[in-house]
Parts: C-alpha cells; sequence; structure tokens
C-alpha cells in the first residue's frame, strides 16, 4: 500500500469522508458500493465494489461463448474496466479502462454501434494503455439491474476492413440482458 498522507477523524456515526480527490481518481461515485477487507495485519482496506466482477466466471464463459459466435473480440466490463476478456489473440484486455462510447452507453442505457477510423479516436471504446491494440468498431450494450447500469457487454473488432453489424447488436443485448439478470 502506498500512503497518502491524507489524515481523516471517524464521526460519533463512524463515517469517514473519503477525499474528492482520491474518489475522483479512483472512479468512485455518489452511490457507489464500497466493500471492506481487513488484511493479516490489521489494515482496513477499502475497496470499490463490482457485481459484474463478482460473477468473473459468468462473465469468462459468456465472453468466450461470444467471441466464438461473433468470430471477434468479446469484453465484459463493470463500470470502470474490462472483467473478462476472449478472442482478442495474444492481446489480454483485462482491467483495461472503459472508454467514452463505453461510458455514454452505461449513462445513456441504450445500445451504441461505433465505428472510427483508427487513431487516437478508438480510445473511445477503451482508454488508450500505449498497446497497439485498439477496437476500431464494435457494439456496446449496457448492463442495467434495477434500473442503474452496472456494466456493459462489448464485441468489437480491430480490423479497419471490418464493421460490427446486426448480428453484434443482437448478441450483446441477449449477453447484458443475461448478465444482468445473473447480478438481481
Amino acid at each position: 500500500m502506498r500512503p497518502t498522507g491524507i489524515v481523516r477523524r471517524i464521526d460519533e456515526l463512524g463515517r469517514i469522508v473519503v477525499p474528492k480527490e482520491l474518489r475522483r481518481s479512483l472512479r468512485i461515485h455518489e452511490g457507489d458500493s464500497v466493500e471492506i477487507f481487513v488484511d493479516p495485519d490489521g489494515n482496513i482496506v477499502l475497496k470499490k465494489y463490482s457485481s459484474v466482477g463478482q460473477l468473473k466466471e459468468v462473465a469468462v464463459d459468456m465472453a468466450e461463448a461470444l467471441a466464438k459466435s461473433s468470430g471477434e473480440v468479446a469484453l465484459i466490463c463493470d463500470r470502470d474496466v474490462v472483467v473478462a476478456c476472449a478472442g482478442a489473440g495474444e492481446h489480454d484486455l483485462t482491467g483495461r479502462a472503459v472508454g467514452r462510447a463505453v461510458e455514454k452507453s452505461m449513462v445513456e442505457r441504450q445500445v451504441l454501434l461505433v465505428h472510427f477510423s483508427g487513431g487516437s479516436e478508438s480510445s473511445s471504446i477503451l482508454v488508450d494503455d500505449g498497446s497497439e491494440f485498439a477496437l476500431i468498431s464494435a457494439a456496446i450494450a449496457p448492463v442495467v439491474t434495477d434500473g442503474d447500469p452496472i456494466g456493459a457487454v462489448i464485441i468489437g473488432t480491430p480490423s479497419q476492413q471490418r464493421t460490427v453489424g446486426d448480428l453484434e447488436e443482437t448478441l450483446v443485448v441477449t449477453a447484458a440482458g443475461y448478465i444482468g439478470r445473473q447480478v438481481e
């Protein structure tokens, strides 16, 4: 663990304020759930809770089935990062941050079909991590539970010669609905 130099008092109700700068950098928003752990040394550790992340095995199986069905890259994401990835060849995209297009799909609770000409625009699907791999075209469906977006399902391609279409849209909508029901 790295020290932040921030010290907070516990109030009479046992609450601690997590500083705005930390919430912003860790992408913790009002209403998000936080899981509490105690490590062997007695330290209290707070971790942003991911209901999609709790379904890791289901997410991995779903990503593999989607990749096999579509012949493309399949990603299952929580609100912040890729939880499961299949079909990316030698590229493991697990843990990579979601981009603006995925966030827009979740916030607006809409299925999106996006296509970029490449370059820095393609980081709109996933945040650029410095690797050569980028999705150029993708179908994105939000995973919604109890009216709240908790993640997304993405089928995409890194190829400039291919775009996703109706098949991929149908697959991501079906998969997002299934994952959403598993969380409920």
